[in-house]
């Protein structure tokens, strides 16, 4: 039990450096190539922070145990809403008024969507694996085009106010941040695994909060570190476009080395909270511009009801 809590505590404080690498490197970024934090959150930084989860399923389907990624995926998507941004929201109030941030907050529900509609027959073979990860390639293409319209139209302010970070620097810090971020969430979900485990606690239950939790602690970090240096967009950016390289691009890849069961429950249950949790998000940034208290406590209670339904 001592090395396990010992595992979380050194885990934490890896995630906490990660992140602030992380963030910095990331914002740096952005003013480097003339582009809102909110673009490199939804790509560069929502990529590296799904690499737990992505790990996780490419493992699991090679061992020929493609289930378990499932089950990570759908619980990390929820905790990243239910825990990650609501938490961000409650520290901090979120701007949500971006044309292009509300594109991206309807996809998410499509995203979600897809999923459903590929895995309807009880399974995600080879070809709807195909699919999904074609959705992936096309959903950054047009978020890479998006950026390149919106770096056209900042050009002037580009020259104008170059950036004090050297590219090298932006390079380690991003690198280095990411490292740091996929180390720490490992040494927590073994720590807290074994912990859960020395307490007598169920492999369902394990998998279901601290395992999903576990690979949620880079987005979590990420967005914590956000929202106390105000990087709001990055931070939201960060949050959707992990949600949607897990739903498109992670289970698109476990889908390639083997065929990924989907359960029953998945349609009674995680997916109708999963929408529920999805719609209210997109319901708030449409009619109140700004996600503050009462949204993060709204989303909470949401995963928190989830957890509990799941237990019954």
């Amino acid at each position: 039990m001592f090395v396990d809590i010992l595992y979380l505590l050194g885990g934490l404080a890896l995630l906490i450096v990660g992140a602030n690498w992380l963030v910095k490197g990331a914002s740096a970024l952005a003013a480097s190539l003339g582009v809102s934090t909110f673009i490199i959150g939804l790509t560069v930084v929502a990529l590296g922070t799904s690499a737990p989860e992505a790990s996780l399923a490419l493992i699991s389907s090679i061992d020929g145990d493609p289930s378990i990624s499932f089950g990570n995926v759908i619980g990390a998507n929820v905790a990243n809403i239910g825990v990650v941004l609501a938490a961000a929201c409650i520290i901090c109030p979120i701007a949500s008024g971006m044309t292009l941030l509300r594109r991206e907050a309807v996809f998410l529900i499509v995203s979600i969507l897809v999923v459903a509609a590929m895995g309807y027959n009880g399974m995600i073979g080879l070809d709807n694996a195909l699919v999904l990860i074609a959705a992936a390639v096309a959903f950054n293409y047009f978020v890479l085009r998006s950026a390149k319209v919106e770096r056209a139209a900042k050009r002037i302010e580009q020259v104008e106010g170059r950036p004090t970070m050297e590219r090298w620097r932006m390079l380690v810090y991003i690198v280095g941040g990411l490292v740091l971020l996929i180390l720490g969430s490992d040494l927590v979900m073994n720590g807290g695994v074994g912990l859960a485990t020395e307490l007598g606690v169920d492999e369902f239950t394990i998998g279901l909060t601290v395992v999903a939790l576990g690979t949620t602690m880079p987005e979590l970090a990420v967005s914590l570190s956000s929202a106390c240096r105000l990087e709001t967009n990055l931070l939201l950016g960060n949050v959707l476009g992990s949600n949607i390289s897990n739903s498109l691009l992670v289970l698109g890849l476990a889908g390639l080395f083997s065929p990924v069961p989907i359960p029953g429950d998945f349609y009674t249950l995680a997916l109708p909270v999963t929408l529920v949790m999805y719609a209210t998000l997109v319901s708030f940034m449409y009619l109140k511009r700004k996600l503050n208290r009462t949204t993060g406590a709204i989303l909470l209670s949401i995963y928190l009801a989830y957890l509990v339904l799941i237990m019954i």
